[in-house]
């Protein structure tokens, strides 16, 4: 069943509930919305804050004895006290000889206290706090939502060591929930400007006839052995598409030259491979439950931090998506991107490996992988039973 269209603001309003749940910790209304008239400072919803959002930094799950809240520890030995400690410090010592105790505040005056293995990173306690029982009021969010604070400085760089950012024994780290970007209001309003309805392709009723489509090609070597990338149509959703010409410079080469009159199953030069993702998992549980080695990739983190993307959009909503609700039914999204597979900008991980029936992309900038459709399906209930 196509996604209905009954007008323009109906469209709207599928658009934007899709968006709340491609960027976490948001919601995503239109001007149509009783909520926008009680605001009073509306935010709108621009590409650069959208892309900023879905286009979101995987990295492997830290190892969970790293950080680890107090209330899951046992037999805490106390940590002999410096004699330089200050009374302050004295009453809050209770870590091991070699890990430390330190608090966790929330902005709503919660605290929590966590014990702290001195290899532990900044990234390490944020997915911590995600993690931990206690925190559900949160997990609207995703991890990367989590802005710590120390000594009146963010942290972040969640690469860098808590001991190299100053934290010690009784330290106190503020915890905040933001929107990548800046301090954005959870509350975001779409525009019709973000989109390109010139662009929209509705798959809903289409199916695979076995037609090629090619999008993007290889460098080959020394320009040689160059191939055409397959571009799986998303056969089956309602693409939307996003106003992107011109956002990035120096020109609109990566997104292929239309044809007139027909569709286009070759690709054009310089034209960027199609691939797809979502944001309904947290980091890479999604790929990895079913996809990785696991203790490959927890101990060797052998492909690296990235953003993921799947040229199988069927992969991409096997693992990522998460149904949303809109006028009494069930929906769900997911992103359309070109990605730029140049060597160097993205590795490609073969099916063999991943083991989903899809390559992925592992994309180590943002600036590499650019968001340039919204596809949504209607979800059926299962009549089998």
């Amino acid at each position: 069943m196509a996604v209905t269209s009954s007008s323009s603001n109906d469209r709207l309003e599928l658009v934007a509930a899709a968006l709340t749940s491609l960027i976490p910790g948001s919601k995503v209304i239109t001007k149509d919305d009783p909520l926008y008239k009680t605001l009073k400072d509306p935010k709108p919803l621009t590409y650069q804050v959208m892309s900023q959002n879905v286009i979101v930094e995987t990295r492997p799950e830290p190892d969970p004895t790293i950080v680890v809240p107090l209330e899951r520890t046992m037999n805490i030995e106390l940590q002999p006290l410096a004699a330089n400690k200050t009374s302050e410090e004295e009453t809050s010592s209770e870590g091991t000889s070699s890990n430390v105790i330190i608090t966790v505040q929330f902005l709503n005056g919660q605290s929590h206290k966590f014990s702290v293995d001195p290899r532990a990173t900044v990234y390490a306690l944020k997915w911590s706090i995600f993690k931990s029982k206690g925190f559900d009021e949160y997990s609207q969010y995703d991890v990367n939502n989590i802005v710590l604070t120390f000594g009146r400085k963010e942290l972040n760089d969640d690469d860098r060591l808590l001991t190299g950012c100053g934290i010690k024994n009784g330290s106190v780290v503020q915890v905040a929930v933001k929107l990548r970007g800046g301090a954005g209001p959870t509350i975001l309003v779409l525009d019709e400007d973000l989109l390109d309805p010139n662009y929209d392709y509705d798959f809903t009723n289409e199916r695979d006839t076995g037609r090629v489509y090619q999008r993007g090609q290889s460098q080959g070597f020394l320009g040689f052995l160059k191939h055409e990338y397959h571009y799986k149509r998303p056969y089956g959703w309602n693409r939307i598409a996003l106003k992107v010409k011109g956002k990035y410079p120096p020109d609109d080469t990566w997104l292929g030259i239309p044809v007139a009159g027909s569709e286009r199953t070759k690709t054009s030069k310089g034209e960027w491979p199609v691939s797809y993702h979502a944001t309904g998992r947290e980091g890479a549980e999604g790929i990895a439950a079913e996809g990785y080695d696991s203790k490959q990739w927890r101990e060797k983190c052998y492909h690296g931090k990235g953003h993921y993307s799947t040229p199988d959009i069927e992969v991409a909503a096997k693992y990522y998506t998460k149904p949303f609700d809109q006028n009494g039914k069930k929906y769900e999204a997911v992103m359309q991107n070109r990605v730029n597979l140049s060597p160097g900008n993205t590795i490609i991980i073969p099916k063999e490996k991943t083991r989903a029936g899809a390559e992925y992309y592992v994309t180590y900038s943002s600036e590499d992988l650019r968001p340039y459709g919204i596809c949504i399906r209607e979800v059926k209930e299962d009549s089998s039973d």
